[in-house]
């Protein structure tokens, strides 16, 4: 049974919103704050969440709103992802235009981003080349290293599309990597039904299983390695990791430090 906290949180109101960026549509939803109801509404710092791999802007329901009486709260779908459309080609400046498109679009006073996992990565190149249009930004549980990444894209998965009867039955196949205990199932069941969609053909997940394969270098964009572009960020850069993540390896940790240290 959920506790209370997380049935409010995640049962707050929030509206839906598009804006198309690079050709595809972006989706976001926003919190009214306490100031919205004034006439004229007080402006409020803004506050953008952005997901990780494999997941979307319900990833943060049981977060957001707990920032709404302080700030303009938003959340989004990166393209390939939640209820954004997907793309034939990704690459990480794209994800970029659409964080920084996001912020435009809602209107953002001053926005802060914090970008979990892969939507970190995404969000230290948004920091890096428009960092002047934002107050900060937060990377969650994201990779560091001193070398540029010249990754070769892993072959394309089937692209079949498997569908499910119900969406429980879907909601059943979605899974811990790596497998692991987990203490607060409803927050997984939460998600997991929010990672579907209902088709004609019954419940499929919409997620593009074919992001990876489909991103390509920014060979224009000339990007830095990720200590760099922090070092080299146009705004205040903060780092929160957990201790026992394994997306942030003692390696990781020692490269923090250093940088913190010498900086």
């Amino acid at each position: 049974m959920p506790p209370n906290w997380f049935h409010g949180f995640t049962s707050a109101t929030s509206s839906n919103h598009t804006v198309k960026v690079v050709g595809k549509n972006i989706h976001y939803r926003r919190w009214p704050g306490q100031d919205s109801l004034q006439k004229p509404p007080k402006a409020l710092p803004g506050l953008l969440f952005v997901h990780g791999y494999g997941a979307h802007s319900h990833w943060w329901d049981f977060i957001a709103p707990a920032f709404i009486e302080n700030c303009d709260v938003v959340a989004m779908d990166m393209s390939g992802a939640g209820d954004s459309e997907h793309r034939d080609i990704y690459r990480a400046t794209t994800f970029a235009n659409e964080i920084i498109g996001v912020c435009r679009d809602a209107q953002l006073q001053s926005p802060v981003v914090v970008g979990h996992s892969f939507g970190g990565s995404m969000t230290r190149v948004a920091a890096y080349l428009n960092g002047d249009e934002l107050a900060g930004a937060v990377l969650v549980d994201t990779m560091l290293s001193r070398h540029r990444s010249k990754r070769t894209p892993p072959p394309r998965p089937r692209t079949r599309i498997r569908y499910y009867d119900s969406l429980a039955e879907g909601a059943k196949r979605f899974r811990l990597r790596p497998p692991q205990p987990c203490a607060n199932k409803y927050i997984l069941d939460y998600i997991a039904r929010h990672s579907l969609a209902r088709g004609v053909n019954g419940y499929y997940f919409k997620l593009d299983q074919t992001l990876f394969s489909k991103m390509q270098e920014d060979f224009d964009a000339d990007l830095p390695d990720a200590i760099t572009m922090i070092a080299q960020s146009k705004c205040p850069v903060g780092i929160v990791y957990g201790g026992n993540s394994r997306l942030f390896p003692a390696e990781s940790v020692e490269i923090l430090e250093e940088v913190i240290r010498t900086d």
